[in-house]
C-alpha cells in the first residue's frame, strides 16, 4: 500500500503536466499469445501471460488518467488470420496483423511488451530498446526511471532494437521494446509474476510516456 500511494502521488504530479491528447495514440502490445507462448521458463511460465498482464494494468493506468490506449490483444490469442495453419504461418500471419494494426493508428506510438531470456541465468534487468530517433527519447526515461524507481541495480541503458526484428522493422510509428526483466533469472522471475512489482512497471511506463508527450525529457 505504501508503494501505491507514493505512485499515486507522482501520478498526480504527473497529470499536470502539458500532456496533449493528440500528440499521440499509445498502442500497447502484449508480445505473444495463443499458440506462440514465447519464452518459457524451466518452471512452466510462459511469457505472453506475464506481457498480457502488465498490459492490462498498463491499460488502466492510461484509462485512470482519461487516456485510451488501443489494445492489439487483451486475452491469449494469436492474431493469425483465419484458415491460416501450422505454428510457422500463424506466427508470421500475427506479425503481419500487428504491423497492419499499428499502421492503421493515425499518430499511434507502439508500446510493446515482452519479457528477455538467456542461456546465463545470472543475467537480469529490464531494458528498453527504440525504432527511431523519435522513440529514442522514450526508451532513454523509461530506462532511466525503471533505474531511479524500481530496480537501482540495473545499470543497462537503452538501445536501437535489432533491424531483424519484424515488427519493429515494419511498423510505420514510432515504437518502443520493453524487456521487462528474464525469465531465466529465478529471483527476477518471481517479481515478474508479482502483482505489485508488475504494477510498478506499468506505472513506470506510463509516467514515462507522460514526461515524453509533454516535453520533459
Amino acid at each position: 500500500m505504501k508503494y501505491l500511494r507514493i505512485s499515486l502521488s507522482i501520478l498526480m504530479l504527473l497529470a499536470l503536466l502539458p500532456y496533449s491528447a493528440n500528440a499521440y495514440t499509445p498502442i500497447i502490445d502484449p508480445g505473444h499469445g495463443g499458440v506462440d507462448g514465447g519464452a518459457v521458463s524451466s518452471s512452466g511460465v510462459i511469457e505472453s501471460a506475464l506481457n498480457l498482464d502488465i498490459s492490462i494494468k498498463l491499460k488502466y493506468v492510461f484509462l485512470f488518467f482519461g487516456i485510451e490506449p488501443v489494445m492489439v490483444r487483451e486475452t491469449d490469442i494469436s492474431l493469425h488470420s483465419d484458415g491460416v495453419s501450422g505454428l510457422a504461418r500463424q506466427k508470421i500471419s500475427d506479425l503481419k496483423n500487428r504491423v497492419k494494426l499499428v499502421n492503421s493508428i493515425e499518430n499511434g506510438f507502439l508500446i510493446s511488451i515482452h519479457q528477455n531470456s538467456f542461456s546465463d541465468s545470472r543475467y537480469s534487468g529490464a531494458q528498453i530498446f527504440y525504432s527511431d530517433e523519435e522513440s529514442k527519447h522514450l526508451a532513454e526515461l523509461l530506462q532511466s526511471n525503471i533505474h531511479e524507481q524500481i530496480d537501482t541495480e540495473n545499470s543497462r541503458s537503452s538501445k536501437p532494437v535489432d533491424s531483424r526484428v519484424y515488427l519493429f522493422k515494419n511498423v510505420e510509428r514510432p515504437a518502443v521494446l520493453v524487456e521487462c526483466g528474464f525469465l531465466t533469472n529465478p529471483k527476477e522471475l518471481m517479481l515478474l509474476q508479482d502483482s505489485t512489482y508488475q504494477r510498478k512497471l506499468a506505472v513506470a511506463i506510463f509516467s514515462s510516456y507522460i514526461q515524453f508527450t509533454s516535453g520533459n525529457f
